[in-house]
């Protein structure tokens, strides 16, 4: 999607997550090739005018990934709010960070990370016009990808995910939480 915002100094909404393969020997995070940037990234995209941040990532799954909603879980701290009355409560986020991109630095992504775990493959593949260069990454390989082939803020949060969320925060299926806006 493009951006909505194209001022300098505006801010595109975001969505990101990491998928964590747990079908192998030790966990793997999944990276993308972005297309654009050409650095490891995980998936995510715009949130668009029509949708709420967790029908973005709904979406952003489908298409940059394969996996249908079914086939992950979200992770989840153990103590979060869990519905509120007159709005769709929304699943606590890893990280919420605001930086420049790097196409325009007088552009700015306000973007809600999200991790994702998985012990299968999945059903389908990406969307055409998206990434297929998937890689499923150790935490040691993590720590070993150049410099130059990833922004160090993804590898910080894939570091974050592995070492400290992954065995704290309990899954949960993706259908948990709404991906529509509540009618009043």
């Amino acid at each position: 999607m493009p951006h909505l915002h194209t001022d300098p100094g505006d801010h595109d909404a975001t969505v990101s997550f990491f998928i964590v393969r747990t079908d192998g020997p030790e966990p793997r995070l999944t990276y993308h090739l972005h297309l654009k940037v050409r650095k490891l990234m995980m998936f995510g995209g715009h949130i668009e005018r029509n949708e709420t941040p967790w029908a973005a990532v709904l979406r952003e799954l489908v298409e940059e990934s394969g996996y249908q909603p079914a086939q992950v879980q979200l992770l989840q701290p153990l103590i979060r709010m869990r519905q509120v009355t007159d709005a769709a409560a929304h699943p606590v986020p890893v990280m919420s960070s605001t930086a420049c991109t790097s196409a325009d630095p007088a552009h700015f992504h306000t973007d809600l990370l999200y991790a994702l775990i998985t012990d299968e493959e999945p059903a389908g593949a990406p969307e055409d016009g998206e990434s297929t260069d998937i890689r499923l990454v150790t935490r040691s390989e993590l720590d070993r990808i150049p410099d130059e082939d990833i922004f160090e803020m993804w590898r910080e949060a894939g570091r974050f995910i592995l070492d400290e969320i992954l065995d704290a925060w309990e899954p949960v299926a993706m259908d948990a939480y709404p991906g529509t806006a509540p009618l009043v």
